[in-house]
């Protein structure tokens, strides 16, 4: 029955899990920003975040290797030793790519700012590396539906990375925060390892490599990665090119808002993002009508929840925040406010999403995407210019609002309409 995959005992423990392991991720944000932004300069502060985004927006070029695998694991576990050993050595090899391409891009002042640039370009590298290759691990505890080992285990490591950065803060150096953040991935990786191989069993060796293999899972995931580059144009575009049009201390402001309410968006999305590895398992059984149940319980689930959110952040939330944060003023209310809207629909929306990657019925979701990161993008640069930092939201609302948000559902509905008959 559908409450089995909303609310079986497995479930229960990987949303505990992924809760706590959010939470302690929140902790480390809201903990450590105010401290970084008293420590560092605000252009030391600026460009660490910046670095942290280029980071993120680069990790989605592991061109979807990642998700793809775990439905590969979970539909052909005989071939996981090649799978997983064709991705990792191909990951290394983007390494070696990588850097000489940061390199001139900082060098040439293309992307962030300040003397740093072959720390910047080597730690930038290695910090995409560790996060790829982390994210293939805990995949595959995924694809055993074991979430709540890597989410127990990512806490450890959010525990651990706390302390450090905290100690290393004192000296506001961003190439310093950045060198301890890769110590503490080699451990989490290195862990993550062993746990996998625990669960799932893989030999990883550059003898179970293959091109033929690497090349096959590449086209197999290139919606996965189409829809990873339309992920990092509406999350973490927006502060890269912030930088280079707006001004430090506002750079600054919009990284503040923005990563608060990211600890709201996914602790808010763990309800749906948890239910992958069962959703791929019932599609490939054909259990079309139980899928259709399930996702309009959780739907009307989510809803309820944003609703509650939404009064939540509106009110209590923002004195939270200006306490938090130390910013307030007329234009930092207004961003909040805008933001915490966008974030709710966001959440709203990431319902259908996970269930359209889950089923693989992604194609034409990672198209408009796409074309909602690139519009939000351009509106936002316009709207920049007359309204200020707010038109940068704005244009990721009206972006949002113009594409998947309607897409999704209806696609997703009409799917199952056509698939149950």
């Amino acid at each position: 029955m559908p409450l089995k995959i909303a609310f079986s005992r497995p479930y229960i423990l990987n949303l505990v899990t992924t809760f706590l392991s959010q939470a302690c991720s929140a902790g480390l944000i809201i903990l450590l920003i105010p401290v970084l932004n008293e420590r560092f300069s605000i252009e030391e502060f600026s460009n660490y975040g910046v670095l942290l985004n280029i980071v993120l927006f680069t990790s989605a070029f592991d061109l979807g290797l990642n998700l793809g695998l775990m439905r590969r694991l979970i539909q052909e576990p005989l071939r996981a030793s090649v799978l997983i050993s064709s991705s990792f050595f191909f990951y290394l090899l983007l390494f070696l790519i990588a850097f000489p391409v940061f390199l001139w891009l900082y060098h040439s002042q293309l992307l962030a700012n300040g003397d740093h640039f072959f720390s910047y370009a080597l730690l930038t590298s290695l910090l995409v590396l560790q996060t790829v290759v982390a994210a293939m691990f805990d995949v595959i505890l995924q694809s055993a539906n074991k979430i709540f080992i890597g989410k127990l285990i990512r806490i450890g490591k959010t525990i651990i990375e706390f302390g450090v950065l905290y100690y290393c803060s004192q000296e506001g150096s961003a190439v310093l925060l950045l060198t301890a953040s890769s110590v503490v991935n080699f451990l989490f990786i290195c862990t993550l390892f062993f746990f996998s191989k625990k669960e799932t069993s893989y030999h990883l060796s550059i003898a179970k490599f293959s091109w033929l293999v690497l090349s096959d899972h590449i086209r197999y995931s290139f919606w996965y990665f189409l829809n990873s580059i339309g992920v990092v144009f509406v999350f973490n575009s927006q502060i890269i090119l912030l930088n280079h049009v707006t001004t430090k201390a506002e750079v600054a402001s919009y990284i503040m808002v923005s990563r608060f309410l990211d600890v709201v968006r996914m602790g808010a999305t763990n309800f749906t993002v948890i239910l992958f590895p069962t959703l791929a398992q019932k599609e490939v059984m054909g259990e079309w009508q139980q899928l259709r149940i399930t996702y309009f319980k959780v739907l009307r689930s989510v809803f309820l929840l944003c609703i509650l959110m939404l009064c939540f952040l509106l009110t209590i939330g923002k004195f939270i925040f200006e306490y938090w944060s130390g910013l307030s003023g007329e234009s930092i209310e207004q961003l909040y406010t805008l933001f915490c809207v966008f974030t709710i629909l966001i959440v709203l929306d990431n319902v259908s999403s996970v269930f359209l990657h889950a089923l693989r019925l992604n194609k034409m979701q990672t198209i408009i995407s796409i074309g909602q990161g690139i519009l939000a993008l351009v509106l936002g640069y316009f709207l920049l210019q007359s309204m200020g930092i707010i038109g940068f939201i704005i244009g990721s609302l009206i972006a949002l609002l113009l594409t998947n948000f309607i897409y999704n559902p209806y696609y997703l509905i009409t799917q199952f309409r056509r698939k149950i008959g």
